[in-house]
């Protein structure tokens, strides 16, 4: 009903990732007339921490609606206040279990609108608070940095300075007109999330939280010991990743070395090309080329490829459209290309404003020349993302303030922790994780071969529900349900082939 569904022009890896993870425009939007959250004007004249709620249904579940008013930079005295919105769907059977606080992906994306499988809702209340600078009466979406990373050649050095430009541009606008962008970081979400539980009246909570999320859950846990029994992350890294494909080239070349030994036994997949990294290599020299008026980029394709490769099935789509394109059938590509520009220009998908001031408040290093450094000679595809963003975002360019640097290195975490994360996670790999262990007290890492940065939720969904249902109810840790999963590199359908249906209509 509220969901949103992706274009068909859009390649299903690209659209099921929402692709960058990212998208930004001037604030201050009113809640839409067909919103089925209270009426703002219900708040006037409250203090912080009022909520207001209105009843309704959501994905078959009856649901509380809430608005709850939160200073907009909790650091400041004379903060003005704002509104956030939160859904809260009350358990389906006997409530035995504390609240469920879920935390989304992004950042840039919503934390309101994901649906979970039934058993997350059998036990407990969930509750979903959406994230300042998307979900609330401020909206940070920034459509003109969309239309500048939709640019032929986006990482060359020219356009790299062209968009930190836009980025400031940008961001001195917000500022001019009166938004505090140093209150939209992970800590304010933090105690968004707090403010709710207060409100609600909760007392121990247990949090569920995937790929950004999972930072957003550590923060909680550390700022609000006792308030957390139990918490699952899927996708999980440690906060020196900071965010998602921010990855060093060196790591981001050996995930792509496993893909690559999982191709080569496969009789199917290594008779089309015995080595995949060099027909991607091979390929990536070969561009740009133009296929039924479509420039593929070579910058478009490598940002959407590493993109692509964050779930196995998305991989195996975009390796068999390398393929194609050695054999002189760019269409594939093409698609991809088009892809990355319909998903960067598109408004809804995306709020570039809460992903680049999550991204530069969590921690950057501004004298670090990341232009050269995410892209050193030899590697198959660099660090594309890194590459753009912290080249972008540094220099001025996006000029956020930091959170305090405490928060930007691991503490001690007590709560009862399961991090369960795909071996082949482009996002979150598991060498990410190594850094994690020594800062929770009371933790299981569970590592689910060839599987992707969703896969682990989303391929064996009885699985995971076992899995999640005895551990909230127990703290016990059980992946007996999941059964060996074999990465099948032939696609039901090509890249190829939708694009020629695409382009016959």
């Amino acid at each position: 009903m509220w969901s949103r569904r992706p274009s068909r022009t859009v390649p299903p890896g690209l659209a099921m990732l929402g692709f960058l993870t990212l998208s930004c425009c001037l604030a201050g939007q009113a809640w839409a007339q067909e919103s089925p959250f209270p009426d703002i004007r219900d708040l006037a004249g409250k203090a912080p921490g009022t909520v207001v709620l209105k009843s309704g249904r959501l994905y078959q579940h009856s649901a509380d609606f809430g608005l709850v008013q939160v200073p907009e930079n909790r650091g400041r005295r004379d903060s003005r206040l704002t509104a956030l919105t939160f859904i809260r769907h009350r358990a389906t059977a006997n409530r035995s279990a504390n609240p469920l606080f879920v935390l989304g992906g992004g950042p840039g994306k919503s934390n309101l609108w994901s649906e979970l499988p039934d058993v997350f809702y059998r036990h407990n209340d969930v509750v979903h608070v959406g994230y300042r600078g998307v979900d609330g009466e401020l909206k940070l979406r920034c459509t003109e940095i969309g239309e500048a990373i939709a640019a032929d050649g986006i990482l060359s050095h020219e356009n790299l300075l062209r968009l930190r430009r836009t980025l400031r541009q940008t961001y001195d606008q917000l500022v001019k007109g009166g938004v505090d962008l140093d209150g939209y970081n992970m800590l304010e979400v933090v105690e968004d999330v707090e403010a709710v539980r207060r409100a609600l009246g909760y007392g121990k909570i247990n949090l569920f939280s995937t790929s950004y999320g999972t930072q957003v859950a550590y923060l909680y846990c550390v700022r609000y010991p006792r308030e957390v029994e139990r918490s699952l992350m899927v996708g999980a890294s440690s906060r020196a990743r900071r965010f998602d494909s921010l990855w060093e080239p060196a790591l981001i070349d050996r995930m792509l070395d496993r893909y690559n030994v999982l191709w080569k036994s496969d009789p199917e997949a290594s008779a089309t090309s015995p080595d995949i990294l060099e027909t991607v290599r091979a390929v990536l020299k070969t561009l740009p080329v133009t296929w039924n008026g479509i420039r593929v980029d070579p910058d478009k394709v490598r940002l959407a490829t590493f993109f692509s490769l964050y779930e196995t099935e998305s991989a195996a789509a975009v390796f068999d459209a390398f393929v194609a394109a050695r054999s002189g059938d760019p269409s594939g590509l093409a698609l991809l290309v088009l892809g990355y520009d319909e998903s960067v220009r598109d408004p809804s998908r995306q709020y570039w404003g809460d992903f680049l001031t999550k991204l530069v408040s969590g921690g950057m290093d501004g004298g670090r020349d990341y232009e050269s450094a995410m892209d050193p000679p030899g590697s198959v595809l660099g660090s594309p993302s890194a590459k753009l963003w912290w080249t972008a975002a540094s220099g001025g360019g996006w000029p956020v303030a930091q959170i305090p640097a405490r928060y930007q290195k691991l503490e001690k975490v007590a709560a009862r922790t399961l991090i369960v994360n795909g071996q082949l996670d482009f996002s979150s790999p598991p060498e990410g994780l190594l850094g994690l262990r020594p800062s929770f007290m009371n933790c299981d890492i569970v590592i689910i071969p060839s599987m992707g940065h969703m896969d682990v939720f989303r391929l064996q969904r009885g699985a995971i529900d076992h899995l999640a249902e005895r551990f909230y109810l127990e703290g016990v840790v059980d992946t007996s349900r999941y059964v060996p999963h074999r990465v099948d590199f032939t696609p039901a359908e090509t890249y190829q082939e939708q694009a020629k249906r695409l382009f016959r209509k």
